[in-house]
C-alpha cells in the first residue's frame, strides 16, 4: 500500500499545463490541511482532460511536504477507510487520500467513501476524489449529490485547454489550429493527434489500457466502428462486424457501460467517444484484418445504396486489383467530389491510377483529374508534373479542353503566365468551342492579360467568356467574366461599362447556390477584388468572407491565400484594423507553401501597411520589413501587381520617415513622372503621396505638378476614391502657398470622398489635416471638432497610431496661445530633431542641413519627418511658422 516518502525524485511534482486555478487551489487545501483544516474535493471530466495529474500532482506536493499519502488506486483509498489506516500516521496528523477513477468504486465500498467525506470535514483530511460523469452508478451519483448539498464535497469541473496551453503541451505544430479544434482542448486527445494516432505514445497507451478486458465480441464491435469512422447503425456495425444483431447490441451496451462507444443524435447511431481514441483502436488492428474489414464494409454499403464516397473511402484502404468495379467506384466518387473534397478525390484517384493500363482513356482521365486535384489542393507544382507525363495537351481533332484549362491554370498558378497563355490559346486554336470550357479558357486569358496590363485583350477574351458562358447556362462562369471585365473597363477609364458589369457579377454571383460556387470559386474572389479596385468594400467584404468560408469548408486551398489577401486589404482600407490582422495571421499558414510571388508579395505588402496603424515601437522598422520582403517576390516582374507592390513599398517608406527614398521608389515603380505604369484609377493615389512627398522637402512647384497631374487623371476615372486623392493632392499644393482657405476646402472634399469609397483610414488621416488648416485659420472650435471626429474614427478603426498622434494633435490645439509655456510647441523633440528643425526653419535644404550636421541626406529627411509627426504640420512653411513662434515667445 502506498505510504508517504521523505525524498526522492519521485516525489516531485511532475510539470502541469495550464491548470493554473486548480493547481493554485490545490495548493491552498494543501496549506489549510497542514493548519489542520481538511476537505473533500473531486474532479470531474471528460477521460483523458487531466484529473489523473492532478491526483498525481497533489500526491507529490503533499509527500515532498512530508504529508501522508494514501492512493492514488482508488480501491486502496476508500478500503482504507479513515485516515488512522494509514500507516505510520499518528492521531492528528495530517493526511491526503488521493482516490481517482472513483467511477470504478465497487458497491460494498460506497459506505467507506461516505465516512471519508464526513471525515474530511471535521479531521486533517484532505480528500481528492476523481471521476468520469458517464460511468458513475446511479448510486455513487447519489451518494456525491447528498454530499454536494450537505456541503461536504467540492466538485471542480475540468474544461479544456487554450490554444496557448496546447502549443506548450504539444509544440508549435504547423497545424496546431485544426487539431487544437479536432481535440476539443483534451489533453489526451491533443497528444494522440500530434502523433498521428500511433498507438505506441504514452495518451495512446492509456486508451489501449481501457481495452484491456473487452471481449471478443466488444473488441469486434469496436472495430468495425473504427474501421466505419462514422456514426453507423447498429445493423450497419453487426454486418461489418460479422455478428448476430443480438451479439452487436449486447456489444455496444458494454462499450456504451465503458464509455468507449456513446450514442450520437439519437440512440440508433452509434460512435467511438472521439476520433482520437477511434485512431488508436484502428492503428491496433492486424493490417490483414483491417483490409477484411474494408471489404466488408464497402460489400454492405453497396448492397445498401450508400453514397459512392463512403464506399470509395473504404476502397483507398482495400481496393482489389482484381476486381475493375472497384477502380470504377474510386473514380465515380473523385469525379463527384473533385469541388466538394479535392483531397478526398486526390486519394482515391491515387488508389485507382495503379490498376489502370497507361493505353486506357481511363488513365487519361485520371491523370487530368488528378492533376486538378492538386491544383485545387494548392499543389500547383505536383499537378504540373502530373499533366507533363501525358502526351501532347491538344492532340484530339475535338481537342481535350479540360486537360488545357487544367494546365493553363497551374502555369498561371505557378506564376508563368508566357506559359500559360501559350497552352490556352493552343487549345483554342485546336478546339475554339462554344460552351463553358471554352469560355473557361478564355477567362483564363482574361486573367493573364489583366496581370501584363493588355486591357483591350483583357476586355476582349472577359467579353468573349460571359457570352459563351451565358450560352451555356453558367452563371457562375459568366460573374466570373463580369467581373474581370469590370477591371478591364476600368483599367481603360471606362467607369461607367465598369460599373454596369461588377453590378451584374454580383447579382449572378448573390444568385448562386454554394454548390454552384464550389464549381468555380475564382469567380467569388475576381467579384471581391474588382469590388475592392472600385471602391465597394461593403460588397467586397462581403463575398470574400463567403469565399473564405466555402474554401475552408471545401478544402480548395488553392484560392484561399489569394481570397485573404484582397480580403485583409479590404479590412484595412476600410477601417477595420483587427480584422485585417486576423486575416493576415491566418494567410500567415499559406504563404510558405503558396507557389504563386504574387499571392506572398501582396500579402507581405499589406501586412506591412497594416501594422504601421498599430503604434507599436518597432511597428515602422517591422514595416520596413516586410515591404522589403514583398519587393523581393516582385523583383523582375514587369507585371501589373509587381508595380502596384513596389507603390505600396513607397508610401510604407514615406510612412516611416524616410521621404525622398519614398519619391525615388514611387517615380521607379511608376514609370518616371508622367506615372506611365500606372492606370488613372491608382495614379491619384501615388499623386498624392508624391505630393506629401513635395510638402516634405518644402518643393512647391513639384507640389503643384503632382495635383495637376491627379486632376488630370481624375478627368478620365472621375470614381471617388478617385476624387478623394485628387482633392487631398490639391489641398497639399495649396497648403505650400499659404492659401490655407482653399486648402481646407479641398481637405472638406477629400474627406467627403473618402467617406463615400469607405476608405475610413484615409478618412481619419484628412480630418487630421484639416484640423490643423483651421487651426492655423484661427477657427479653433471647428479644428477641435474635426479631431474629435478624427479620434472617434481612429478608435472605431483600432488604429492605435492615429489615435495616439490625434490626441497628442488635440492636446496642442486646445491650449490658448497665452497659457503656453515658452518653447512648448518644441517640447517634444530630441535634441537632434530640434538642431535640425532650427535649421530647417531658415529655409535651407535637406542637403544643407545634412552637409552642416555631418550627417545622410537620408537622415535628415527621416528626422524632419518625425518632426512633422510630433509638431502637427505638414509642410516646411509651417515648420518655419511654429519654431519661429516657439522662439518669440521663448
Amino acid at each position: 500500500m502506498p505510504t508517504a516518502r521523505d525524498h526522492g525524485a519521485a516525489d516531485r511534482p511532475r510539470p502541469v499545463v495550464g491548470r493554473t486555478a486548480e493547481l493554485g487551489a490545490l495548493d491552498s487545501a494543501l496549506a489549510r490541511l497542514r493548519s489542520g483544516r481538511g476537505r473533500a474535493i473531486a474532479l470531474a471530466g471528460e477521460p483523458g482532460i487531466g484529473k489523473s495529474t492532478l491526483v498525481a500532482y497533489l500526491a507529490a506536493r503533499a509527500r515532498a511536504a512530508k504529508v501522508h499519502v494514501l492512493g492514488p488506486a482508488f480501491c486502496d483509498s476508500i478500503a482504507a477507510g479513515p485516515p488512522q489506516a494509514v500507516p505510520a500516521a499518528g492521531p492528528g496528523d495530517a493526511v491526503v487520500v488521493a482516490a481517482d477513477e472513483l467511477h470504478r468504486i465497487e458497491p460494498e465500498h460506497l459506505p467507506a467513501l461516505e465516512r471519508l467525506i464526513r471525515t474530511a470535514a471535521d479531521a486533517p483530511m484532505l480528500l481528492l476524489l476523481a471521476f468520469r460523469r458517464r460511468q458513475l452508478a446511479p448510486a455513487v451519483a447519489g451518494a456525491v449529490s447528498r454530499a454536494v448539498a450537505a456541503d461536504l464535497l467540492d466538485v471542480w469541473e475540468l474544461g479544456p485547454l487554450s490554444r496557448d496551453e496546447a502549443r506548450e503541451l504539444v509544440g508549435d505544430l504547423p497545424n496546431l489550429d485544426a487539431v487544437h479544434k479536432a481535440a476539443g482542448g483534451n489533453p489526451q486527445y491533443l497528444r494522440i493527434l500530434s502523433a498521428d494516432g500511433d498507438p505506441h505514445t504514452d495518451a495512446a497507451r492509456a486508451v489501449v489500457g481501457e481495452l484491456a478486458d473487452l471481449d471478443p465480441a466488444a473488441l469486434t464491435t469496436l472495430q468495425a466502428l473504427a474501421v466505419l469512422g462514422e456514426p453507423a447503425h447498429p445493423q450497419l456495425i453487426a454486418a461489418v462486424a460479422g455478428l448476430s444483431a443480438a451479439g452487436a447490441l449486447d456489444a455496444l451496451d458494454a462499450l456504451t457501460r465503458l464509455d468507449i462507444v456513446r450514442p450520437t443524435g439519437t440512440i440508433a447511431r452509434f460512435a467511438i467517444r472521439h476520433p482520437a481514441v477511434g485512431e488508436v483502436v484502428y492503428r491496433r488492428i492486424e493490417p490483414g484484418s483491417r483490409i477484411a474489414i474494408h471489404l466488408r464494409a464497402e460489400s454492405v454499403l453497396s448492397s445498401q445504396a450508400a453514397p459512392i464516397a463512403r464506399r470509395a473511402y473504404h476502397l483507398t484502404h482495400a481496393a482489389d486489383p482484381s476486381r475493375p468495379e472497384h477502380t470504377a467506384t474510386l473514380i465515380a466518387a473523385a469525379r463527384l467530389s473533385i469541388h466538394t473534397a479535392p483531397a478526398d478525390a486526390a486519394r482515391y484517384l491515387q488508389t485507382a491510377l495503379p490498376h489502370l493500363q497507361e493505353d486506357s482513356p481511363s488513365w487519361r482521365e485520371v491523370q487530368v483529374l488528378l492533376a486538378r486535384a492538386r491544383l485545387l489542393t494548392g499543389q500547383a507544382s505536383e499537378g504540373r508534373s502530373l499533366l507533363h507525363t501525358l502526351p501532347a495537351m491538344v492532340d484530339a481533332p475535338t481537342g481535350d479542353l479540360t486537360a488545357v484549362a487544367v494546365a493553363g491554370r497551374l502555369e498561371r498558378q505557378l506564376g508563368r503566365l508566357s506559359e500559360s497563355s501559350a497552352i490556352l490559346r493552343s487549345g483554342l486554336a485546336a478546339a475554339p468551342g462554344d460552351d463553358s470550357a471554352a469560355a473557361a479558357l478564355h477567362s483564363m486569358q482574361a486573367d493573364n492579360a489583366l496581370d501584363q496590363g493588355d486591357y483591350a485583350r483583357a476586355q476582349q477574351h472577359a467579353d468573349t467568356a460571359a457570352a459563351l458562358a451565358h450560352g451555356s447556362l453558367d452563371p457562375v462562369g459568366e460573374a466570373l467574366a463580369k467581373a474581370q471585365a469590370a477591371l478591364a473597363y476600368l483599367s481603360s477609364d471606362h467607369l461607367d461599362a465598369a460599373e454596369t458589369a461588377l453590378t451584374q457579377a454580383a447579382e449572378l454571383v448573390d444568385a448562386a447556390s454554394d454548390a454552384a460556387l464550389l464549381k468555380n470559386l475564382e469567380a467569388v474572389y475576381q467579384l471581391g477584388l474588382s469590388e475592392s479596385m472600385m471602391s465597394r468594400l461593403a460588397d467586397a467584404e462581403r463575398h470574400l468572407v463567403r469565399g473564405a468560408e466555402l474554401s475552408r469548408r471545401s478544402g480548395q486551398t488553392y484560392v484561399l491565400p489569394m481570397i485573404l489577401k484582397s480580403l485583409a486589404d479590404t479590412q484595412s482600407r476600410a477601417g477595420s484594423m483587427k480584422r485585417a490582422l486576423v486575416t493576415l495571421d491566418e494567410a500567415d499558414l499559406y504563404v510558405e507553401s503558396a507557389e504563386n510571388p504574387a499571392t506572398k508579395a501582396i500579402l507581405a505588402i499589406i501586412r506591412a501597411a497594416a501594422l504601421l496603424w498599430t503604434g507599436v515601437s518597432d511597428a515602422p522598422q517591422q514595416a520596413l520589413a516586410w515591404a522589403d520582403k514583398a519587393a523581393s517576390w516582385a523583383e523582375g516582374s514587369t507585371t501589373v501587381w509587381a508595380v502596384v507592390v513596389r507603390c505600396r513599398r513607397a508610401e510604407i517608406v514615406l510612412q516611416a520617415g524616410d521621404p525622398s527614398r519614398a519619391g525615388r521608389l514611387l517615380l521607379e515603380a511608376a514609370g518616371g513622372p508622367d506615372l506611365s505604369h500606372l492606370i488613372a484609377a491608382r495614379k491619384t493615389r501615388s499623386c498624392d503621396t508624391m505630393a506629401e512627398v513635395a510638402m516634405y522637402e518644402n518643393d512647391r512647384e513639384a507640389a503643384d505638378r503632382w495635383a495637376e497631374l491627379a486632376e488630370a487623371s481624375l478627368e478620365r476615372i472621375p470614381s471617388p476614391s478617385s476624387r478623394a486623392f485628387a482633392s487631398r493632392a490639391r489641398m497639399r499644393a495649396q497648403t505650400m502657398h499659404d492659401d490655407l482657405k482653399a486648402a481646407l476646402s479641398s481637405a472638406q472634399q477629400a474627406i467627403e470622398d473618402f467617406a463615400a469609397s469607405g476608405e475610413r483610414i484615409e478618412v481619419c488621416r484628412t480630418l487630421s489635416s484639416a484640423a490643423a488648416l483651421s487651426s492655423a485659420l484661427g477657427n479653433h472650435k471647428q479644428s477641435q471638432e474635426w479631431l474629435d471626429r478624427a479620434m472617434a474614427l481612429a478608435e472605431q478603426c483600432e488604429a492605435t497610431l492615429l489615435v495616439g498622434e490625434t490626441a497628442r494633435q488635440r492636446t496642442r490645439l486646445a491650449e490658448k496661445p497665452a497659457e503656453r509655456e515658452p518653447f512648448d510647441a518644441l517640447a517634444g523633440l530630441t535634441a537632434r530633431e530640434r538642431e535640425i528643425a532650427a535649421l530647417a526653419s531658415t529655409g535651407v535644404t535637406s542637403g544643407q542641413i545634412a552637409e552642416t550636421l555631418f550627417l545622410s541626406r537620408r537622415t535628415v529627411d527621416a528626422h524632419l519627418g518625425q518632426i512633422y509627426r510630433k509638431l502637427g504640420v505638414s509642410s516646411r512653411a509651417a515648420l518655419i511658422r511654429t519654431v519661429l513662434d516657439a522662439e518669440a515667445r521663448g
